[in-house]
């Protein structure tokens, strides 16, 4: 059991929690909801001890060690955390960073999957999971180049494999994951959960939930608004045919990519692929983890190196013909996961004003004011950007991408961390504010993201 008596929560200066009483008790599962910037994560960060309480008390009743160290030590032992960015987390810590898997081919100093568990290998066989989390078949590829899926599910073994705590907590688990590997960690929760006794407690919106998850906990403004039993809905289906989308564009292509193959080793990744990308189109780029998604991305975005060795043209004009990087990327923006890695928003102190403000020096005030109402924003827009929630953290972001003036807007997951009213408030953006001459080509899991606002859609098959 897990009790919180009369916390309260100072974090930087802003008080956050006051007063706040909360038990989980023995066989019980969480889910933890709540708009974006409600106290989902910090709440998380308490239990596990990452934030500290400034008065009141969180006591656990398989803590009960004589002097601080000892109770440490029992807590970080029984108590796992795996925060929403622990993927951008482990790149900075190895030194590491997004691209770098498309220019490391043959670095000797990438660790593979192996690597990173030494020793440890052995004991992965030795605990019962569940096939789909078997990762024989990754140990020798680089970490680098694992897909978004594959890689979060290797820091979750990562993260288990010497102990198995008592009570496991997920902040966003199921945020980029496609929908079978959405399945696969559902599957894994429950197995842990019933065949090891781990209670489960996790932040999440609206997704579809593990089935032992029988209690959620709703906050808003860092206050308990509801506690209820959690009522599971059917997971919604999705098609796994290939899908190739295309309208009948006229005049010279955004994008153009011909006969396109990408082979890393033996793998190949993408295969003889035709693909033309017209002006005022709107695309939906879909597919499994590690289908090749960003990698397209990353050939439009002039950022992957095979550009110039594959049939790629920009606006006219073939990759490798005499324009340069920063003459492609001042007509496209992107928005992708690992900008926030890039950003380390934990260190800018500025407020969310100044910062979008400096990124577009030719932004004025009333285009930005005009952005922040119809987002909501006010909330947040004067705090520092290192204060901001995943969630305001991402609206920041996409926020700044739809108010440059570019032909081709990118965007790579933009939906990740976003409460179900702020989706709503983008979704209906995206089809009613962009410029009819904008060009938005989107990757995304969810079926309903589709079905709203796009046109042309390209699923790739992995």
């Amino acid at each position: 059991m897990i009790e919180l008596r009369n916390v309260e929560v100072v974090k930087n200066g802003r008080r956050l929690f006051e007063t706040l009483n909360w038990t989980i008790k023995p066989n019980e599962h969480w889910v933890i909801a709540g708009p974006n910037g409600s106290g989902k994560t910090i709440l998380l960060e308490l239990i596990a001890g990452n934030a500290h309480a400034a008065h009141g008390e969180v006591v656990y009743d398989f803590v009960n060690g004589n002097t601080w160290d000892e109770r440490f030590i029992q807590r970080k032992q029984n108590v796992h955390y795996i925060p929403a960015h622990a993927i951008q987390t482990f790149l900075q810590h190895h030194e590491l960073f997004y691209q770098q898997r498309y220019y490391s081919i043959g670095d000797e100093r990438i660790p593979r999957v192996r690597d990173l568990f030494g020793d440890d290998v052995a004991r992965l066989h030795a605990l019962d999971f569940p096939p789909s989390f078997n990762i024989d078949g990754l140990l020798d590829i680089e970490v680098t180049r694992l897909s978004n899926g594959q890689l979060k599910k290797v820091l979750i073994l990562k993260n288990l494999v010497r102990d198995l705590p008592k009570v496991l907590l997920f902040d966003y688990p199921f945020e980029g994951l496609d929908h079978a590997s959405r399945n696969d960690l559902i599957v894994f929760m429950d197995h842990l959960a019933i065949t090891y006794g781990i209670q489960v407690v996790l932040v999440d919106h609206e997704h579809h939930l593990p089935a032992v998850i029988n209690r959620k906990l709703v906050l808003n403004q860092f206050k308990i608004v509801s506690e209820e039993e959690v009522r599971h809905q059917p997971a919604s289906v999705i098609p796994n045919d290939t899908i190739y989308s295309y309208t009948n564009g006229s005049g010279t292509p955004v994008a153009e990519m011909k006969n396109v193959t990408i082979r890393y080793g033996e793998k190949e990744i993408i295969s003889n692929l035709n693909w033309k990308i017209y002006a005022g189109e709107r695309w939906a780029l879909t597919g499994r983890n590690g289908s090749g998604k960003t990698t397209l991305f990353s050939l439009i975005f002039a950022d992957h190196p095979m550009a110039y060795s594959q049939k790629v043209y920009l606006f006219g004009k073939r990759r490798g013909s005499g324009e340069s990087i920063w003459d492609i990327k001042n007509r496209i923006n992107y928005l992708g996961p690992e900008l926030i890695s890039y950003l380390n928003p934990q260190h800018i102190t500025m407020t969310v004003k100044e910062y979008m403000l400096g990124q577009q020096k030719t932004m004025s005030v009333a285009a930005l004011e005009r952005v922040i109402a119809f987002f909501d924003a006010q909330s947040f827009i004067a705090k520092p950007v290192k204060q901001l929630s995943s969630g305001q953290l991402q609206l920041t972001l996409i926020m700044l991408s739809l108010l440059s003036d570019k032909e081709l807007i990118l965007l790579d997951e933009p939906f990740q961390f976003l409460d179900t009213n702020t989706k709503d408030r983008v979704s209906q953006y995206l089809q009613e504010h962009l410029h009819e001459d904008t060009t938005l080509v989107l990757i995304t899991h969810y079926e309903q993201d589709i079905a709203r606002w796009t046109k042309q859609r390209l699923h790739l098959q992995r």
